[in-house]
């Protein structure tokens, strides 16, 4: 595949340091990439791809709103048709197997070199995955191992909060923590409750000691 193939193609690229975004779109217009939108989550970002002809999209994972892990989910799940590259600092090997499973189509670390997203973009292109060199590839992931993961599909950002509802954080210290509102802290609370299948903190705490996440 040539660089006729990138030339052209119409980005956007999601994540709310404005600073990286700024020079990631400088990054892809100089490959040839159309930058035609910027967003700062992925709640907006995904109601511009409904409504406007996307070729490809580079998302943070970590955001307000909307984290890109949901955006995958969302943009599988509705067959909008446009390719995701995840461009994260987690370099954990379970978020990068769960980043495909939600749909996308490249993983890769925020320190990559240009020439890396060049091939990131055009392995997308032939319908191929791609992670860093650095990292591990997709179907090397050991995901299946983690059997409190495989077996609650806990969101990322739910793990995140799940690890200071263990320390016995409040919503407010969470919501702090994590820069997330409080009802946001509410939601994902309900929701990690729902999905471990429990009502309160005992509950919590036995599940916590049956599956070691205490260390």
């Amino acid at each position: 595949m040539t660089t006729t193939t990138i030339e052209g193609k119409r980005a956007i690229v999601i994540d709310d340091h404005k600073l990286f975004t700024s020079g990631l779109c400088t990054i892809l217009e100089s490959i040839g990439l159309r930058i035609v939108s910027t967003f700062e989550n992925g709640r907006d970002a995904l109601y511009f791809l409904k409504n406007h002809d996307v070729d490809l999209v580079f998302s943070d994972i970590n955001m307000p709103k909307m984290d890109g892990l949901q955006l995958c989910k969302k943009l599988t799940a509705e067959e909008i048709n446009t390719k995701i590259i995840m461009l994260s600092m987690y370099e954990d090997p379970n978020i990068i197997k769960e980043a495909f499973e939600c749909g996308a189509n490249a993983y890769l670390s925020k320190n990559t070199e240009k020439e890396e997203i060049i091939k990131a973009i055009k392995k997308c292109f032939a319908n191929k995955e791609y992670v860093n060199k650095q990292l591990f590839k997709p179907h090397d992931v050991m995901y299946d191992d983690d059997a409190f993961v495989m077996k609650y599909r806990l969101t990322l950002r739910e793990r995140e909060v799940l690890k200071l509802m263990l320390k016995e954080e409040s919503n407010q210290e969470i919501s702090e923590d994590l820069n997330i509102s409080k009802r946001t802290v509410e939601t994902h609370r309900k929701n990690i409750l729902l999905k471990l299948g429990i009502k309160n903190n005992i509950g919590l705490a036995k599940i916590a000691v049956t599956y070691n996440l205490f260390n």
